[in-house]
């Protein structure tokens, strides 16, 4: 979808309908953009979301995996068996009690996990390019508060 400056003029009122409208059409324009540049790396859609969590937090229960990533258990356990298919992350026992199981990235999924990364920077580069640096400092500040008001 292509936004026309006519038929929606920037100085023009935006009513809550309207920016979650807004943010429908991002979030679907960003995900594309994402998918775009991932082609090619082996990945489907949301298991880089995986990698980059399991990057950032370490090893993680496959519960606690599906809490962060905010979607349902089952979910997060094929996800992660198709990852561990792929040699992307491993199952680790708990040393102290072998009922629980963690997940963690192989060395494959570290560097598969940076290429994300810079899968991240490029989609953004070119969703943000007409924004300056204070106009994306205050997009992001207004997006997380967003984020942590709808959610319960």
């Amino acid at each position: 979808m292509s936004t026309d400056q006519t038929e929606w003029p920037p100085e023009a009122p935006a009513s809550e309908a309207d920016v979650l409208i807004a943010l429908r059409f991002a979030d679907r324009a960003a995900r594309k953009a994402v998918a775009d540049e991932l082609a090619g790396t082996g990945l489907h859609t949301g298991q880089e979301l995986v990698l980059a969590k399991l990057l950032h937090l370490g090893s993680l229960p496959v519960a606690k995996l599906a809490k962060v990533l905010d979607v349902e258990v089952p979910t997060a356990t094929k996800t992660t068996q198709r990852m561990e298919a792929a040699g992307l992350v491993r199952r680790v026992k708990n040393s102290t009690d072998a009922r629980q199981v963690a997940i963690e990235l192989t060395d494959r999924g570290v560097e598969l996990a940076h290429t994300v990364r810079e899968v991240y920077d490029r989609a953004g580069r070119r969703a943000l390019a007409q924004l300056g640096p204070e106009d994306r400092r205050l997009l992001r500040n207004l997006l997380w508060t967003i984020t942590t008001t709808i959610e319960p």
